[in-house]
């Protein structure tokens, strides 16, 4: 049995070795340097096989019985491969429309794909030219935006004739997801992803279809489950979608036993310490991986954030300089220094490099959000609403812009429209206390006690009890004339504090149920809660005037 094993574990590092030579050959014949580029970083970091247990093949791709399709298909290529290869060069030169016209007479997929593909970039590349500020949308509509409809006509007039191509399926799913038509959309990347597992874009497209849990889980279900991609993708999408469980740590240390040295596994897992809110193992996650790869850029704006939250002024100032001298011009790079110079509250320099950012990628999610925290820090509440609807627009599943909405409307006394996006950010981050918290502080405001009192204790589930919290609900209790609650979630606020640490909360509280005891003559208890106040070393009149009290009635009243 342990041979039979061995045998698999040393088949499937073999097989999937092909699969990423395979991916990586196909991706680079198309332009497709992302897929390239990750592909070659698993291949990279994949265990070794064992040559003397298993068969290895030195060749990238193994020989397959070819169907009459496929023969015609590379017979379409060879004759067209002059005209490709320079239209390949074009592309490559970032000519797209020179190099869909080149290509225009051509029959193969292949010369298909990269025909619309050309189309697809020069249209994106219009839209970035036509956006006149900023802070205009992220889509305007233009001539460009509408040559998503002649691709579309392409390449469903293609697969009507049976073209089941897995490169123009994943175009299909692009130009889909764009006209927001996700269901249509994962349709076509599942088909994509089946045929080709190890090409990455079409996962991370994928991933992009994704609003919730629920999709998540659907999707999933139609996936093959002993797939090391399925795994691969399960851990990059829960991370997407803020859905991090036990489960997700068991198929990352899956892949991790197949692709030990990943670099892609090495930030999934710093990623995972993040959005979990470990700051202090994220940091050292990010630390290793830029002890071993220091010219990586990606994800470096993640680590920014960690340091700004964990308030490293002197690690974030270097990794600024370091960014800069890698690339000045990388997104990530204007990210990282807008972090910086956050940190040293000088908010307008910090609003100037999200903004170049932005001019550098109008989808970089992270700039747009980030930018709304400036302008509330600047109190500019205007900018914030916009910047944080762009931010929605590039990627719904940010709870962040959705919160930062929420509490900009909620400065403006907008309470009916902060309660909508708190309720976004909650369905986003179903675990997150700060959320729930801001939803029920949002109740309170609009005079609805019942859904404060729910909210304030979906707070509580799962999370570290909060004395603040456990205060808001023993007053919404009181609001509701139910006392023996509300003095119940006194108590537990109590409880809640560390030893000889007391808070104003468990102050107000040890007042309102010693007044409580007072009431119904309950001196002694009473007199312990007030002696708990006045032994903490506070000198509080209230709880000084409430202890003579006490005594006095103590004094007037028989044994």
């Amino acid at each position: 049995m342990m041979l039979e094993e061995g045998l698999y574990t040393q088949q499937k590092i073999v097989e999937t070795r092909s699969g990423l030579w395979n991916c990586i050959k196909e991706c680079s014949e198309r332009g497709l340097v992302y897929s390239v580029r990750w592909a070659a970083e698993m291949l990279a970091g994949l265990k070794s096989p064992n040559t003397l247990d298993a068969p290895f093949s030195s060749t990238p791709t193994a020989e397959l019985e070819e169907d009459t399709t496929t023969t015609n298909e590379r017979i379409l290529e060879f004759k067209e491969e002059t005209t490709y290869t320079l239209a390949k060069a074009y592309f490559d030169c970032k000519e797209f429309e020179r190099a869909a016209y080149t290509l225009q007479h051509c029959k193969s997929s292949k010369s298909l794909f990269l025909r619309l593909y050309s189309k697809y970039l020069s249209g994106e590349k219009k839209i970035e030219e036509e956006a006149d500020t900023v802070m205009s949308s992220i889509y305007p509509a233009s001539s460009a935006s509408r040559e998503l409809y002649s691709i579309s006509e392409t390449l469903d007039s293609v697969q009507k004739q049976g073209n089941q191509d897995p490169y123009l399926l994943y175009l299909s799913g692009i130009i889909n997801r764009r006209r927001k038509q996700y269901a249509k959309a994962i349709d076509f990347l599942l088909s994509c992803v089946r045929k080709t597992p190890y090409f990455w874009s079409a996962w991370q497209e994928l991933s992009l279809c994704l609003d919730s849990p629920e999709v998540l889980a659907s999707v999933i279900r139609r996936l093959s489950n002993d797939h090391v991609m399925t795994k691969v993708f399960i851990v990059y999408a829960s991370h997407e979608l803020h859905q991090i469980n036990s489960s997700v740590y068991e198929k990352l240390a899956e892949v991790d036993s197949l692709f030990p040295t990943s670099r892609h596994l090495r930030i999934q897992r710093a990623l995972l310490a993040y959005d979990t809110r470990d700051f202090d193992d994220a940091e050292e996650l990010f630390e290793v991986i830029l002890k071993s790869d220091p010219y990586r850029l990606d994800d470096m704006d993640t680590y920014s954030n960690i340091l700004f939250v964990l308030e490293r002024k002197s690690k974030l100032g270097f990794l600024a300089q370091v960014a800069s001298t890698i690339d000045k011009f990388r997104p990530e790079t204007c990210s990282i220094i807008g972090n910086y110079y956050s940190l040293l509250s000088e908010h307008e320099k910090a609003v100037t490099y999200f903004k170049r950012a932005i001019r550098l990628n109008r989808n970089y999610l992270a700039a747009w959000t980030l930018m709304g925290h400036e302008y509330v820090e600047l109190k500019n509440t205007h900018a914030a609403i916009e910047s944080y609807r762009l931010a929605v627009d590039v990627n719904r599943k940010d709870y962040r812009a959705w919160y930062g909405l929420g509490q900009t409307y909620e400065v403006l006394d907008m309470h009916f429209y902060a309660l909508y996006y708190f309720q976004r950010a909650t369905a986003l981050r179903p675990y997150d206390q700060r959320m729930w918290q801001a939803l029920g502080n949002c109740y309170e405001k609009i005079q609805r006690p019942q859904e404060a009192i729910k909210a304030y204790k979906r707070a509580l589930l799962g999370s570290p009890i909060n004395s603040s919290i456990l205060m808001r609900l023993g007053n919404l209790y009181e609001e509701l004339q139910d006392l023996d609650t509300a003095s119940a979630m006194y108590k537990e606020c109590i409880r809640s504090e560390e030893e000889g640490d007391m808070t104003p909360e468990t102050i107000k509280a040890r007042m309102w149920l010693a007044k409580r005891e007072l009431n119904q003559k309950n001196y002694r208890q009473a007199e312990m809660y007030v002696s708990e106040i006045l032994n903490g070393d506070l000198e509080l009149e209230e709880a000084k005037a409430l202890m003579r009290e006490l005594r006095s009635r103590m004094e007037h009243t028989p044994n």
